[in-house]
């Protein structure tokens, strides 16, 4: 009944509607409304399912190209890539490089600049203190504690609006203060030291670091011939009254008035005139750092263009390698103009999302970027990381970085930088005590010079430092350069032309040789030409018992050995032959006989060895010789020269044969050779009286006998006591040619020598060179602050040269190079010494789970390497520390990997077969009885004193295992894992494991072109690549852009880009585009107002369409108000008459 009667009254509703004037049309309408609301739930129905499907089966085009290779790739795992990209040209990044660049100058203490050159700079009688004063330290307190600041007049507070916002105390002192003095003055202010600066005022606001002055101004532009009190008289009276102070400087044409009241410095600039003409006037700003960083060649944007790399590489990725995810591009906040940021492809993430610690930022070190990119939001756990100056040049699949059989592919090109120069990594930890390794740069020879049972290799080391140039030609035959000046008296360098070893050997035939001695009257000599050895004696210079403490020289070719030599008092210097006149400047500081008289003495040698001697001339010191003798020489190298050599370490050591070939004369038999070679000269020599080989093989073998007695002779077992002979290497005297333009697949010329192999030697030279920095950004490239780091590096140094008692002779690396050995060195530490070589500077594939591993091993080094500014040379390396990680960490085995790899037929219990497998891996072969008994004896021994919970294991009946030994009980999984004995024998027995896979290969597929300013050169490099393709391209931005050549050599470049990559990518904007925005800050914040101007838009819209509805709508709405009131008592009075 209930039924009927809802159906009637839905019946009565819908004729009302259909007999409504608009009835037909609102049906239609709901229909229109109900179908379409139908597709539109099944669109997103079925795209919902194809989300689930492609998530689930489809993982393969989950990738930049949106197309399937499930044919082509092993694995569906999504690897995405992630760049670091800077705009060199960006004016806010200039300023910060600048600004980092003052910092670390002032820091390092190394400011020159004594003299301003701002627009009308004056010196005023103001000092800076740097830090702020603490806000009680008061001017009384201050001068109570330092007298210097009783002269004091006041004392007030600057603030610089700078990013740090950083405040300064300024005190000012009378007129007629000594200002020297108070800058002189150390202060310790809570013991902190306070730095003391002059202040200066200059016309030129625009300055670095400077603050206006509201009380001063400068005025210029006045006639020359008026004096303070006429211009005092010319001012209106009421001016003159607010003025506290007119200071004139006649020789800069400027006055410095200081005005009370701000309104009388206005009337003053509007106002005055003197004879017709209006003097300038500007306000004084406080300026306290001489440094003009606006002329700063070091740091600009035309050094710093972007060639647009990342666009090219951007291009070669979607071409060769579309397989891949997702691309990540790290900046400081930067963004490309040509970039396609609606790419859903494509993610800008900024340093401040990657820094756990922000403290770090802001940073301008490539290394310091790189030990924080694994932090990503969103990043694959497997990922390839490039820089923007690579790119593929052939198609690229994830099986060249990695595959499940082999695991990762590691492409290595040059050996690591020599911990010390002379020393390859091959003479550390060999058994031998090798001079050359012998500091703690090389662990000390990797332990070899430590211990009581120390065996000399290449000379034991005995202190001293000396400097050589390396040539082709030395002085004598047999005598390499680097034994010149090594603190050990070599026999064949004993002699004249080697200048009886530098003075290595003593100084009792340096009568055969020209020596002058050293005065303070005389700073210039000439010697004779053709002359390549010459001697100064410095007695009568700081006397007997005086000593040098530094020497410095400018480094020039002409020079192949120099040494000061204390005990001696002389300086020793040899030449190399064929040079043109050339001026040396020496620079010599030290002590005279009381240590606290400090001298310093500059002098300059003129050399010429190209004709025949000729007289000296002594040239007596004239005012202008005194005045260049004080010239600073710019480039210096670090010559640590001074030593002391003991007369009884004045010895002669001996040195190995050169043999090219087994001399005919020499017969092995007679010759009394090791155990083992002799066993095999003897079967030999049986083999060619049998007729089994023939003259010609007999002789090829007994040079491999030979050969092998020789490596033994050098390389003898460290058991080995029989032979007693001193075994010495020889060092080679190394060609160093800088790495600038070197493609990786070149050959690098070897000088073959007799005392190693090919292969050795090889190493050996390449890691003797000087390695190029292989940062990625422009100022890195550039080596804007590379100067900095090397004036650490000689202040580490130095100060190694005074403490230690071993000084080493090292040659200072680019920060790279050094870099590389700090990680060297620590892995040496941790996973034991082996020649490392660096990867190639390539796309690198990296797991994210192994760089939290290793920033867990090595947590301290990588913070710092994260805090630091600029690059450093206690840097991790990024690629070089994170493979050689991967190839260095191993895992220890456990007795269940062990019983399972046993357990063949996955029993869960060993058989006598399985038994036996396990002992021949435990023990020695062959194997015997009483060794498989000892074996099941501990499995029985542990099946009886273990609880039945830890021994039995109940195996299937098939799987119950019948043994030989009847008493042998069941040898299952359980009684295996829970016996100790058996535990420990595994763990002892079984080495430690490679934890994870991988394969090193060779460099062919890497190209690696240095672009420099030379034409040619880069055409020559281009069309290489375009005829060689390689796999991985990277082209090095060197190009000196202040050359002429530069601008055709960036158009050539770009031509190549363009001819072998034309297609824009879908990360591109088209041409005729760009981004409003450059700068992620400024997208970020038009976003926020673009969103709430979206929010706001919505909802006037609501408000104005429920305001026209109701509107036009009113007459309606009312009446249907009305009709409702009247139907409302109809039908309460209708329920009533039916009750």
């Amino acid at each position: 009944m209930r039924d009927d009667h809802c159906r009637k009254i839905v019946q009565k509703q819908a004729y009302d509607v259909l007999s409504h004037k608009y009835g037909i049309l609102i049906v239609i309408g709901v229909l229109i409304f109900i179908t379409l609301t139908s597709f539109y739930f099944g669109e997103t129905v079925v795209e919902w399912s194809n989300e689930k499907y492609a998530q689930v089966f489809n993982s393969y085009s989950d990738n930049i190209a949106g197309r399937s290779y499930r044919e082509r790739l092993c694995s569906p795992l999504p690897i995405d890539v992630v760049y670091t990209w800077v705009n060199g040209t960006d004016p806010k990044l200039l300023n910060q490089l600048r600004t980092l660049k003052l910092n670390i100058e002032e820091e390092l203490n190394i400011t020159s600049d004594s003299k301003c050159v701002f627009t009308n700079c004056l010196a005023t009688n103001m000092v800076i203190l740097d830090p702020v004063l603490p806000k009680e330290m008061t001017l009384l307190k201050l001068s109570l504690v330092y007298k210097v600041f009783v002269q004091a007049e006041k004392m007030f507070t600057v603030s610089l609006d700078t990013d740090e916002n950083a405040n300064y105390t300024v005190i000012v002192f009378k007129e007629d203060t000594n200002m020297t003095e108070v800058l002189s003055q150390p202060i310790l202010v809570h013991e902190i030291n306070t730095t003391v600066r002059r202040g200066y005022i200059t016309t030129d606001w625009t300055v670095h670091n400077s603050v206006m002055l509201k009380d001063t101004a400068i005025m210029a532009g006045f006639p020359p011939q008026y004096t303070a009190e006429q211009i005092q008289t010319k001012l209106p009276d009421k001016i003159a009254k607010g003025i506290t102070k007119f200071t004139m400087h006649e020789d800069e044409g400027l006055a410095v008035i200081q005005i009370s009241k701000k309104e009388d410095f206005e009337a003053l600039i509007e106002n005055f005139t003197l004879e017709g003409k209006k003097p300038t006037f500007s306000a004084a700003n406080l300026v306290w750092d001489l440094r003009d960083f606006r002329k700063d060649s070091d740091i600009s944007a035309s050094r710093f263009e972007d060639n647009e790399e990342l666009r090219y590489s951007l291009r070669s990725l979607e071409r060769f390698a579309p397989w891949v995810r997702h691309v990540y591009i790290i900046t400081n906040g930067q963004i490309p103009y040509w970039l396609n940021m609606e790419s859903s492809r494509l993610t800008i993430v900024t340093h401040q999302e990657i820094f756990t610690n922000t403290t770090h930022l802001p940073t301008f070190s490539s290394p310091a970027i790189e030990a924080n990119i694994h932090k990503i939001p969103g990043l694959s756990q497997k990922f390839i990381y490039m820089n923007d100056d690579v790119m593929f040049g052939k198609d690229v699949w994830p099986d060249d970085f990695y595959t499940y059989s082999d695991g990762y592919k590691v492409y290595l090109t040059w050996p690591v930088p020599n911990c010390n120069e002379g020393c390859p990594s091959s003479w550390i930890k060999d058994g031998y005590c090798d001079k050359a390794c012998n500091n703690t740069e090389c662990e000390w020879d990797g332990g070899d010079c430590h211990g009581s049972n120390v065996q000399a290799g290449a000379g034991h080391w005995s202190g001293g430092v000396g400097w050589y140039n390396d040539q082709k030609e030395h002085c004598n035959k047999g005598c390499a350069d680097s034994w010149l000046a090594d603190r050990y008296c070599d026999t064949t360098c004993n002699v004249k032309p080697c200048g009886f070893d530098v003075g290595d050997c003593g100084t009792s035939k340096y009568d055969q040789l020209i020596g002058y001695k050293l005065e303070t009257s005389v700073t210039e000599y000439i010697v004779p030409k053709g002359e390549v050895i010459v001697y100064f004696n410095m007695t009568t210079l700081m006397t007997d018992k005086g000593s040098v403490e530094s020497a410095e020289y400018e480094k020039s070719s002409v020079v192949k050995a120099i040494a000061v030599a204390n005990k001696f008092k002389v300086i020793t210097m040899v030449f190399n032959k064929g040079h043109n006149a050339t001026k040396l400047h020496i620079h010599l500081k030290g002590h005279y006989a009381n240590v606290t008289q400090k001298f310093q003495y500059n002098f300059t040698v003129m050399v010429d060895t190209t004709q025949e001697n000729k007289t000296l001339e002594v040239l007596q010191t004239v005012d202008k010789v005194n005045k260049t003798a004080n010239v600073t020489v710019e480039k210096e190298i670090e010559l640590p020269v001074v030593y002391e050599v003991a007369e009884e370490l004045i010895q002669v050591k001996p040195k190995p044969v050169d043999q090219k070939a087994l001399p005919e004369h020499v017969n092995l038999t007679n010759i009394d050779l090791p155990e083992f070679i002799k066993i095999q000269y003897e079967a030999l020599i049986k083999e060619k009286n049998e007729g089994d080989i023939t003259e010609k093989g007999f002789r090829i073998e007994q040079m491999t006998l030979w050969l092998k007695y020789q490596e033994y002779l050098r390389y003898p077992p460290k058991n080995d006591t029989s032979f007693t002979k001193p075994v010495v290497r020889k060092l080679l005297s190394f060609v160093e040619v800088p790495i600038l333009q070197m493609n990786q697949e070149d050959k690098v010329p070897v000088y073959r020598q007799n005392d190693y192999s090919y292969k050795m030697l090889e190493d050996m030279l390449k890691s003797g060179r000087q390695y190029t920095d292989e940062g990625h950004f422009p100022w890195e490239e550039k080596n804007v602050f590379g100067k900095f780091e090397k004036i650490r590096r000689k202040e580490a140094l130095q100060k190694q040269y005074t403490d230690d008692i071993y000084t080493p002779r090292r040659r200072l690396l680019d920060t790279f190079g050094d870099s590389l050995r700090h990680v060297n060195k620590i892995y040496n530490r941790e996973f034991g010494f082996t020649a490392r070589k660096v990867p190639g500077h390539m796309p690198h594939f990296v797991d994210r789970s192994v760089m939290y591993e290793l920033h867990e091993k090595f947590p301290e080094e990588w913070d710092i390497t994260s805090s630091h500014k600029v690059r450093s040379s206690d840097d991790m390396q990024f690629a070089f520390s994170y493979f050689y990680y991967l190839m260095g960490v191993k895992r220890n085995v456990t007795a269940e990997e062990i019983f399972d790899e046993m357990d063949t037929d996955k029993s869960r219990s060993l058989s006598d077969r399985e038994i036996r497998t396990l002992a021949a891996s435990l023990y020695d072969l062959p194997l015997d009885l009483k060794t498989l008994s000892g074996l099941e004896n501990i499995l029985k021994n542990c099946s009886e004193y273990l609880p039945d919970d830890k021994k039995i294991e109940r195996p299937p009946p098939t799987d119950v295992e019948t043994y030989y030994d009847k008493d042998m009980p069941q040898a299952t999984r359980t009684l295996f894992l829970n016996c100790d004995e058996m535990v420990e024998l595994i763990q002892s027995k079984f080495k430690s494991r490679q934890k994870h896979k991988f394969v090193t290969l060779e460099d062919h597929e890497i190209a690696f072109k240095m672009i420099k300013s030379n034409i040619s050169t880069v055409v020559g490099q281009l069309d290489d690549l375009r005829k060689n393709p390689k796999k991985f391209i990277c082209l090095n931005d060197n190009i000196e852009h202040n050359k002429p050549d530069a601008q055709t050599v960036k158009a050539i470049l770009q031509d190549y880009y363009e001819s072998v990559l034309p297609i824009q990518s879908q990360f591109e904007l088209p041409r005729e585009y760009r981004n409003r925005f450059l700068h992620v800050d400024d997208l970020r914040q038009w976003k926020r107002l673009r969103d709430w101007l979206k929010f706001f838009t919505h909802i006037a819209l609501v408000i104005l369409v429920l305001f026209t509805i109701a509107s036009y709508f009113g007459d309606k709405i009312e009446a249907l108000q009305k009709k409702f009131r009247r139907q409302r008592p109809s039908s309460d009075e209708g329920k009533l008459m039916t009750v």
